[in-house]
């Protein structure tokens, strides 16, 4: 089963960005450290400062193609580091930020293998970072001093990009992605955004080292400012505002689009619900896109019914599917069209067959392919495979993509209904139990409804003992006594067993902010399977039940 998207053109990214530059568009900067609160850039000027950081390049960093670091943070003068390197013909490679847990030795042990790995010799950070890279390759650099250097060079290159995926799974690796790859999935992207992106205003809190905060969040609108749609304003804000800022900057910006992944929906609508945001006007939101995790459909209903008394139109809400190999976009949903969902009988997905059913696991669609992408899996229910203009032509380091005919085999499971794209879940998440297999969002949407917690702060994943076991992170201000915490806990045991058939092996309660997070705030489930399984949970109680139980 397969469907397609229609093509795209083949200009580079930079050429795009320097059409842009003629624009009136402009660039906003919120929280930035140790200056104004807001900077504005227009976004001509931007342009014009990547020239200097491209002059510094060209004499610093070798010959076009060489690798560069960029540590990106929401601030211009890193944008226009990134820039330079392009127009200076380099391969920016945007540096991983650290995920919850991560301590600042870890991360700065990741950033010197990455350098040793790549043979990067210039690492450009933030002032306020100059501590953390110090030593991680042979020169470290302010971008300030990149975006400020006194010469210029007015090229237009076409560098490429290496960004690295998420880490959701605990491993990060480098996608290799070429400036027409990236220049493809942005007009794409636009172009699925319709009307929305006409005149578009975008506010983002999202990372520049992920790809939804940097391809879709930045560069897209960045782009847009050129002959594409006319695009007004990108205002980006580091992403620990979010939950303070985010709808509020929003409604002061009159935004049009915005970006988040699925769990700061929930996160937003109980913030809401709470009365957090008086005086908050949500009508002019066209799209809010929702991707980076699966989405899921009680998540967008509870945001929905929040937003509603600040004007939101729930149409807006486009859920998709993305991937740093494909630049960002896969699928998405097109603006006022009404999300769908389908309820599915579990076992028979453990089977991979799909067969729907009234009381079943819920899925959202992801829409259709946009443009330049083709999409298939393998019979009714499988791994997805795509294909397109805007993948990558490989991982960096001794990692090797695997590929069927030209086809990029992802570890994501889905299925295709009437061409629009169905997320199952990841392949090495899925939990094979007393003969049975057994997806962890449905057994998370089930547990955390008894844990009245939220999907956002449950997580199921496998024991290495052939069960599984819930882990429930407590939010912040919780005043439920540990006593209860266990009852809930068995409670949820046996709703699991009554609607699963098979029941966890334990149920463990965590601390507030311990569950392993990326810096995107994905879910690292893999981190997760693995602190379980060496015992350094910082487990506050738990509850075991030894080994799976099977329902009668």
């Amino acid at each position: 089963m397969d469907v397609s998207g229609p093509g795209t053109a083949g200009a580079t990214l930079t050429e795009l960005l320097e059409c842009a530059a003629s624009g009136t568009g402009v660039a906003r900067f919120l929280g930035l450290p140790g200056g104004p609160s807001v900077q504005q850039v227009p976004f001509a000027q931007l342009w014009r400062r990547s020239e200097a950081a491209a002059a510094y390049f060209r004499e610093s960093a070798g010959s076009p193609g060489e690798p560069v670091g960029l540590l990106m943070t929401a601030a211009p003068d890193c944008l226009a580091a990134l820039l330079g390197a392009w127009r200076a013909g380099l391969t920016a490679v945007s540096l991983p930020q650290p995920g919850r847990g991560v301590t600042a030795v870890e991360h700065r042990a990741a950033l010197v293998e990455i350098c040793r790995r790549m043979e990067i010799a210039l690492v450009a950070v933030p002032g306020s970072a100059l501590g953390l890279a110090e030593g991680v390759a042979r020169h470290v650099v302010d971008v300030a001093a990149c975006a400020g250097f006194g010469r210029r060079w007015e090229a237009a290159g076409a560098g490429d990009l290496v960004q690295f995926s998420s880490g959701s799974t605990g491993t990060v690796k480098g996608v290799h992605l070429t400036s027409r790859a990236l220049a493809a999935n942005v007009l794409a992207l636009l172009d699925r955004l319709g009307s929305a992106a006409e005149g578009l205003v975008c506010c983002s809190w999202c990372p520049l080292s992920h790809d939804m905060g940097l391809v879709a969040a930045t560069l897209a609108p960045l782009v847009g400012m050129g002959r594409p749609c006319g695009a007004r304003e990108v205002t980006l804000m580091p992403p620990h505002w979010f939950l303070r800022s985010w709808l509020p900057v929003c409604s002061a910006r009159s935004a049009t689009v915005t970006y988040t992944p699925n769990f700061a929906l929930d996160l937003a609508a109980r913030q809401l619900r709470a009365g957090g945001s008086p005086g908050c006007d949500l009508s002019t939101l066209r799209a809010v896109v929702v991707g980076a995790e699966p989405v899921r459909g009680e998540s967008l209903r509870r945001f929905a019914a929040a937003t509603a008394p600040y004007g939101f139109d729930e149409t807006a809400l486009c859920p998709g599917y993305g991937m740093a190999e494909v630049s960002v976009a896969v699928s998405l949903v097109a603006p006022a069209r009404h999300w769908t969902s389908v309820q599915v009988d579990t076992s028979a997905l453990g089977e991979l067959r799909w067969e729907p059913a009234p009381t079943g696991l819920e899925l959202v669609s992801c829409g259709p392919p946009v443009a330049g992408v083709q999409v298939r899996v393998p019979g009714r229910v499988g791994r997805i495979e795509v294909s397109g203009d805007c993948l990558m032509t490989g991982y960096t380091g001794d990692t090797v993509p695997h590929w069927s005919d030209g086809w990029l085999v992802t570890d994501d499971l889905a299925t295709i209904q009437d061409g629009e794209l169905y997320i199952v879940g990841r392949a090495d998440d899925v939990i094979l139990t007393a003969g049975r297999t057994l997806y962890p969002a449905d057994l998370e949407a089930t547990a955390s409804g008894i844990l009245a917690i939220g999907t956002d702060h449950c997580a199921v994943v496998a024991d290495g003992e052939g069960g599984y076991v819930v882990v429930a992170e407590r939010r912040r201000n919780d005043s439920q006594s540990l006593r209860s915490w266990q009852e809930a806990c068995r409670r949820a045991r046996r709703k699991l067993v009554e609607r699963h058939g098979i029941g966890p092996s334990a149920g463990i309660v965590i601390p507030p902010g311990t569950m392993p997070r990326t810096s995107s705030g994905k879910l690292q489930r893999t981190r997760l399977r693995s602190l379980y399984r060496h015992d350094q949970l910082s487990e506050e109680t738990a509850v075991r039940f030894g080994v799976p139980h099977r329902g009668g």
